[in-house]
C-alpha cells in the first residue's frame, strides 16, 4: 500500500506532536516533517515534496495561509489543508481563494481527520460541518466586495494601521518586513478604493471591518 506523506505545521509543540502521535497510528500516513512556522514549512515542503500539508494559521514568522499560498504557487502537486481552531468566515473564505482542498477545525476526531486526508489524498475535497454552514451562508448572504477580498494578513495589518502603529511598529509586531506592511497598505487601499490612509481606516468603519 502506497503511503501519504504528510507535513504539519503549528507553533505550539504539544499540539503538533499531539497530531503527530495521531496520524501514526494509521499506516498509510508517514509524517515526512514538522515545521513550527510559515517559513519552514515552505523549506520543509521544497525538501520532502509531501503529498499533503496540514497547516494552523496562526503562526510565528510567516503564517500558514501565506506559507500554502507560495508553496501552491512553487509545487502545485502539493496538496494543502488548514488545521486550525479559526472558524471565522473571513478565514475560512481566504483558505478558499489561495485554492486548499480541506480546512478543518482542531477538535476533529482521529476517525474524520483519517477521513480527510484520504478523501484528499484520492483528489477529494473535505471541510469540517461548521466550515460547510459557513460556506453555505456565503452563498445565501455575500459579503460586500472590499469585505470578502481583503486576506487575514491584510486585516491585522489594517487594525495596526487604525490604532495608529507606524510602518516599523506594525512590520515588528507582524515579524515581517516594512516593505511586506506597505504591499498589504497600498493593496487595501485598491481593494477598498480609496486614496490615504485615513480614507481607508474610515471606509473599513462604515463597512464595519473595524
Amino acid at each position: 500500500m502506497t503511503k501519504i506523506r504528510l507535513l504539519l505545521a503549528d507553533d505550539h509543540p504539544l499540539i503538533r506532536e499531539g497530531f503527530r502521535s495521531l496520524l501514526n497510528k494509521n499506516e498509510r500516513f508517514e509524517i515526512v516533517g514538522i515545521a513550527e512556522n510559515g517559513k519552514e514549512l515552505i523549506e520543509l515542503a521544497g525538501k520532502e515534496l509531501p503529498d499533503i500539508i496540514l497547516s494552523d494559521i496562526s503562526m510565528p514568522v510567516m503564517n500558514g495561509m501565506d506559507a500554502i499560498e507560495q508553496i501552491r504557487n512553487l509545487y502545485p502537486s502539493i496538496k494543502s489543508v488548514v488545521l486550525t481552531m479559526h472558524e471565522e468566515r473571513e478565514y475560512v473564505i481566504s483558505a478558499l481563494r489561495i485554492g486548499v482542498q480541506g480546512y478543518i477545525i482542531k477538535n476533529v476526531e482521529r476517525f474524520d481527520l483519517e477521513k480527510a486526508i484520504i478523501t484528499i489524498y484520492e483528489g477529494g475535497k473535505y471541510f469540517s460541518p461548521i466550515v460547510t454552514n459557513i460556506l453555505a451562508e456565503s452563498v445565501a448572504r455575500p459579503d460586500p466586495p472590499a469585505i470578502s477580498e481583503l486576506t487575514p494578513r491584510e486585516k491585522e495589518v489594517l487594525e495596526l494601521v487604525a490604532q495608529g502603529h507606524s510602518t516599523k511598529q506594525i512590520a515588528d509586531k507582524l515579524g515581517i518586513g516594512t516593505r511586506t506592511v506597505e504591499s498589504h497598505r497600498v493593496n487595501m487601499l485598491k481593494k477598498m478604493k480609496v486614496n490615504n490612509t485615513a480614507e481607508l481606516v474610515r471606509r473599513a468603519i462604515e463597512l464595519k471591518i473595524l
